[in-house]
């Protein structure tokens, strides 16, 4: 019997013992698992850098972002491989400038049916590039660029909802830089006379919309120009004192150097896809108000 008393307790307490190693486990398990949903990131694609600049804005920790153009490519015939392809369908939302820029959309979601995509041009008043085409450079007028963050935070709203909160806290913080600097454009332009400027390739359509003034493009339709349609804009900068010609780094400047020594003018670069939206914006502005006699 006396035996058998030993025994039975440290029968017990081993059983014990088991079970609250396991209780423990299971407790270890579950933070675990909590902890790698709080780490889990929403997988965004998108376009171009300014648009990643916004998914980044308003998804803050809660997003990873893959960019489809990469820096200095162009856009307009920028295509993806199919390896990147392959890539962008593991997406969980793609972020689409719209207005026609992404002409390979089609093959993306057939790659990636569930795909969820947000087209930002939705609600913006396009203008025309040229007979058969809207001009995709939405994205430089502040005005739209308000309306792109807000699809911004619908869709990240939609795939992670139970985080719309903090993406609409982002998207509200942002939005009034973004109505902060507009307003101060408008100041500043309003007090121009001459409200003409001469750019290589016209980029910027809805800028000059917003404040009232006259983008002169030295490319037609996406093509060099002629020297008839050269010497009316030589004879117009030289009549209005225009001694500025804006490039972008995606072109060939040569074509614009050129004219410049015939207007005796000089080359600004400014950038329509630069990463820092804000900052590229104010110094845009900047140069551009600048340049205006």
């Amino acid at each position: 019997m006396k035996d058998t008393f030993i025994f039975v307790p440290l029968f017990i307490l081993l059983m014990v013992a088991v079970a609250f190693s396991g209780c423990i486990s299971q407790d270890e398990s579950s933070i675990s698992s909590q902890s790698g949903n709080a780490s889990h990131k929403i997988n965004v694609a998108t376009t171009i850098s300014p648009l990643e600049h916004f998914v980044r804005i308003v998804g803050g920790e809660k997003v990873s972002v893959t960019v489809v153009v990469p820096p200095g490519a162009e856009p307009h015939t920028f295509e993806p491989t199919p390896s990147l392809m392959m890539d962008l369908s593991k997406a969980d939302l793609y972020i689409m400038n719209g207005a026609g820029l992404e002409f390979w959309m089609d093959k993306l979601l057939g790659a990636n049916k569930k795909l969820v995509v947000v087209d930002t041009s939705q609600g913006i008043s396009l203008q025309a590039e040229s007979e058969d085409e809207m001009d995709p450079h939405i994205w430089l007028s502040l005005r739209n660029a308000a309306l792109q963050v807000q699809s911004i935070c619908r869709g990240l709203s939609e795939v992670d909802p139970q985080n719309k909160d903090y993406y609409a806290k982002n998207r509200d913080d942002y939005m009034q830089k973004l109505k902060a600097l507009d307003e101060e454009l408008n100041r500043t332009f309003a007090g121009k006379k001459n409200k003409t400027f001469i750019v290589h390739h016209p980029a910027w359509t809805y800028f000059a919309r917003d404040y009232e003034l006259l983008q002169v493009p030295l490319m037609e339709n996406e093509k060099e120009p002629g020297p008839k349609y050269l010497g009316e804009v030589i004879e117009m900068a030289k009549k209005d004192n225009i001694t500025t010609i804006f490039v972008e780094p995606e072109f060939n400047p040569k074509s614009a150097e050129v004219i410049a020594g015939e207007m005796n003018a000089q080359i600004v670069v400014i950038d329509p896809l630069a990463a820092d939206y804000l900052d590229n914006m104010i110094n845009a502005s900047r140069e551009i108000a600048l340049s205006l006699p």
